[in-house]
């Protein structure tokens, strides 16, 4: 991974590309991505990871008073494994401190055990479970919370 930028509307299109390869059918469309970007920097921050001139993977935070909800953690399977996750996870804790948030809350598939490993190990734990919210009803989400 070479380096971080923040996202632009410029990139939707390649953003949309990693929902995709990444989330299948719970991908974000449009929309939603462009609500994130809109949202920078009242309430968001969006980065993107590039290696070269391709982009790798992204990630958005939602900062609100006292609590950052991380949206969105991205990573091209074909990069999956180098850091870059984490790297970007770290990034989105530093700016939800950099804004005085006390707490980071996120949602993950209770199946994606090498996410919630991660999250572990920055400290997050459960706090609560929402039965069927991914792939139409069939798997848990597991709300993790660090505090800050």
């Amino acid at each position: 991974m070479d380096m971080f930028r923040p996202a632009s509307t410029q990139d939707l299109h390649v953003l949309r590309g990693l929902e995709t390869a990444c989330f299948g059918r719970d991908a974000w469309g449009e929309e939603a991505l462009r609500g994130e970007l809109d949202g920078v920097p009242d309430t968001r921050y969006v980065l993107v990871a590039e290696q070269g001139d391709d982009v790798i993977g992204y990630a958005s935070l939602l900062a609100m008073a006292e609590t950052a909800d991380v949206q969105r953690i991205a990573v091209h399977p074909q990069a999956w494994r180098r850091g870059v996750g984490r790297s970007l996870l770290s990034a989105l804790l530093d700016e939800a401190r950099r804004r005085g948030c006390g707490e980071a809350l996120l949602e993950v598939r209770a199946d994606n055990h090498g996410a919630i490993k991660l999250y572990e190990e920055f400290g997050f734990a459960p706090l609560a479970r929402r039965p069927g919210y991914y792939d139409a009803g069939n798997v848990d989400a597991v709300v993790l919370r660090l505090e800050l």
